[in-house]
C-alpha cells in the first residue's frame, strides 16, 4: 500500500515556532512521508535542526515560478504580487504532479498553529475532498469576509455570506482529489483580481459553496478528525491526564488547528508534546549508567596494569 503525504510550508520561522507540530506527528503512529517547502527568511538554525529530521525539504523563492525547473504541467502564470497562502498551492501542486503517484492520500495543512494526537489520516477516507468546517459564519469572521470582499462583489457574496466557514487551513483527501482541488483553485487564483488580499481562504469557500470542489466531505469539530478551534469557545473541551483533548466517545482527536489562539489549551496540549517518550526516559539512565561501567572498567585495567 502506498504512504500518506503531509505537505506544508515553511517560511519566517524559528524551530520553536513549529516545534509544537514536528513534535506531535512524530510521536504519533504516521508513518507516512512529511515534505516541508522552505522559505528564504527562516532562521538558519531552524533549517539545520530540520535537516537532521526525517523530512523531505525543498528550497522555494518568492519569485513566479518559485522552484527550480517546475514540472511543465504546472500552471504557467499566477498573478504578481502574490501571496505565499496562494502561491503555496502552486508548490504542492508541482510536488504531486512529480511524485504524486507515490502515494495514497494527502493532508495540506498550516504548520505554526497545527497539532496532532493521533496519524491524521487514521480514519475511513472516503473518495472526496475532506474539508474542515469551523464555528463561524463567513459574514462573523472578519477576516474570511475581508478576504472575500477583495476579490470579489458584495453582491455576488451575498448567498454565501451565512454559511458556515470552511478552513482552507487543513485539506485532506485521496491523491487524485487534493490534485483536482489544486487545479481548481490555482485557476481560480490566476484569475482573481487582488492575489494579495484575497488569499486561499476567500478563494476556497467561494469554490466551495458554488458547488466546484465537489465531491466533498464536511469534517465537523465534533467528528474529532480535525478540529478547528480558532472561533470555537473551548471552555466545554475536555482533556485526559496526559493533555490530550478528547472527543465524544473520549478518543483524542486526531488533529487540531488554530489551538494557538487559546493559551490555556495549549498548556493542556503541551503536557503530552513536550512530554519525553518512554524510549527518551529509558535511555537517559540507561546512557549514564553504561558510562559509568565503561570508566570503571577503564579504571579496574589501568589499575591491573600497575599492580
Amino acid at each position: 500500500m502506498r504512504k500518506n503525504l503531509i505537505l506544508s510550508v515553511a517560511d519566517s520561522y524559528a524551530y520553536e515556532d513549529i516545534s509544537r507540530f514536528l513534535k506531535s506527528l512524530f510521536k504519533t503512529s504516521f508513518r507516512g512521508h512529511l515534505c516541508l517547502f522552505v522559505g528564504p527568511n527562516n532562521d538558519p538554525t531552524l533549517i539545520k535542526k530540520l535537516q537532521k529530521l526525517p523530512i523531505e525539504l525543498i528550497p522555494f523563492q518568492y519569485d513566479f515560478p518559485f522552484v527550480t525547473q517546475p514540472h511543465p504541467e504546472n500552471v504557467n502564470f499566477l498573478p504578481s504580487p502574490i501571496h505565499i497562502y496562494n502561491y503555496r498551492h502552486f508548490l504542492y501542486y508541482d510536488y504531486l504532479l512529480r511524485k504524486g503517484q507515490l502515494y495514497e492520500h494527502v493532508l495540506l495543512t498550516d504548520i505554526k498553529d497545527v497539532i496532532f494526537q493521533k496519524d491524521p489520516f487514521d480514519f475511513p477516507i472516503k473518495n472526496a475532498l475532506h474539508v474542515a468546517m469551523e464555528t463561524q459564519t463567513i459574514v462573523e469572521c472578519t477576516w474570511t469576509w475581508e478576504w472575500l470582499l477583495a476579490g470579489y462583489d458584495e453582491a455576488i457574496l451575498e448567498e454565501i455570506k451565512d454559511k458556515r466557514v470552511t478552513c482552507a487551513g487543513t485539506t485532506l483527501g485521496p491523491t487524485a482529489q487534493v490534485m483536482r482541488y489544486l487545479r481548481t483553485i490555482l485557476a481560480a487564483i490566476a484569475t482573481t483580481k487582488d492575489a494579495v488580499n484575497c488569499v486561499d481562504q476567500a478563494i476556497h469557500n467561494f469554490l466551495f459553496y458554488q458547488g466546484a470542489l465537489e465531491p466533498t466531505i464536511q469534517l465537523d469539530n465534533q467528528q474529532g478528525i480535525i478540529m478547528t478551534v480558532g472561533t470555537a469557545d473551548p471552555s466545554p473541551y475536555i482533556y485526559d491526564k496526559r493533555g490530550y483533548l478528547l472527543r465524544r466517545d473520549g478518543q483524542p482527536v486526531l488533529t487540531i488547528h488554530q489551538a494557538d489562539r487559546h493559551p490555556q489549551m495549549l498548556q493542556e496540549l503541551d503536557k503530552f508534546i513536550f512530554k519525553p517518550t518512554v524510549a527518551q526516559t529509558i535511555s537517559k539512565p540507561f546512557n549514564v549508567g553504561f558510562a559509568f561501567v565503561v570508566d570503571m572498567a577503564r579504571l579496574l585495567r589501568r589499575t591491573l596494569r600497575q599492580i
